[in-house]
């Protein structure tokens, strides 16, 4: 019988998927949209879903099925992750999928019980589970050995995973309840109060990632639409990327000093390997401009900011997906 075999990033903001023998197969918005009128049948998902938010009637509700990487709907994360599946698995009636599930650092048994009934209301026969700071250190291909440690943090969608990793598992990490989504709100929040503009959850988005830098300076600059507070008309307004620094910089600078503070309560052989390897940086929220060296100036030690971070979960999934007897040394096992 041939087994489907899946890694699967199920985020706040994006849902990545590894197929074992095809890569990476998927990369879709979390996000639905739903019948609001008593049936809650989801309409559209993903790609067509993000393109209604704001955008809908009364007849249509937008549900993010995941907040800060926890499931808080399960009915449309099954409907969800089940439409993904089916965009990639095998057409064959007898094939099975077992799927490797990335969850956040030090997570509870209460999340794994909802991601094991979301996955068997899919179809899937056999779930794991793997910390996500594990999977992105693998994914990027961080040399990591029993004896080594590498600090490592993943800064996705909806959450924040802060570890120091080897491969005899997480040293110590935290997990924080916010991530890249943060920075959208942030910018909202700014730009309502500084210029008495009202801008939607995807005109933000739209600004952090074709504007937005960590260097205060940066003139680049976009134009773009909303309401104005004072009048209630709608305006335009051309936003550079200094203008919305302070913004962006609250969920950065937040984040390294959370990480700072775990640092200094390493042994400090951790601290030395640390010292000599750096800090490796992936999720979504590494992709901001500038990202390196703002945060080698904070560390004072080298910044190494992933290739393909918002993959680097997924890619480590697919890692594992590959070699079974590290799967089960490095999954999360709860009695």
């Amino acid at each position: 019988m041939a087994i489907n075999k899946f890694a699967i990033d199920f985020d706040s903001l994006f849902t990545n998927i590894y197929k074992l023998g095809s890569g990476l197969v998927l990369s879709e918005p979390t996000v639905a949209a739903v019948d609001n009128c008593g049936k809650g049948v989801v309409k559209f998902a993903g790609i067509d879903a993000r393109k209604l938010i704001g955008k809908t009637t009364k007849n249509t509700k937008i549900v993010f099925p995941v907040f800060e990487s926890e499931i808080v709907n399960e009915k449309v994360a099954s409907s969800l992750l089940n439409g993904f599946l089916s965009k990639v698995k095998d057409g064959n009636a007898f094939s099975t999928v077992s799927c490797l599930f990335s969850v956040p650092c030090g997570c509870t048994y209460e999340q794994i019980l909802k991601l094991k009934r979301v996955a068997k209301a899919c179809g899937v026969r056999k779930t794991s589970f793997v910390e996500a700071p594990i999977l992105s250190a693998l994914g990027q291909r961080i040399p990591l050995s029993d004896s080594k440690p590498f600090f490592v943090i993943d800064m996705a969608g909806g959450v924040t995973n802060i570890a120091v990793v080897s491969l005899d598992g997480i040293i110590v990490g935290i997990s924080v309840n916010f991530g890249y989504n943060k920075v959208s709100t942030d910018i909202i929040d700014y730009l309502s109060e500084k210029n008495a503009l009202q801008i939607g959850l995807l005109t933000a988005e739209k600004l952090k990632n074709n504007v937005g830098s960590l260097e205060a300076d940066d003139a680049l600059s976009l134009v773009v639409n909303g309401r104005d507070l004072s009048t209630g008309n709608p305006t335009a307004l051309n936003v550079k990327a200094m203008d919305i620094f302070e913004p962006i910089k609250i969920y950065y600078d937040k984040i390294i000093e959370l990480s700072l503070d775990l640092l200094k309560k390493l042994p400090p052989e951790v601290s030395a390997e640390i010292r000599n390897s750096g800090v490796y940086v992936s999720g979504i929220a590494s992709k901001m401009y500038g990202l390196e060296k703002y945060m080698s100036d904070a560390f004072n030690m080298k910044v190494n900011v992933a290739e393909k971070g918002e993959m680097s979960v997924a890619l480590g999934g697919g890692v594992l997906l590959g070699n079974s007897n590290l799967l089960k040394k490095l999954e999360v096992k709860y009695n």
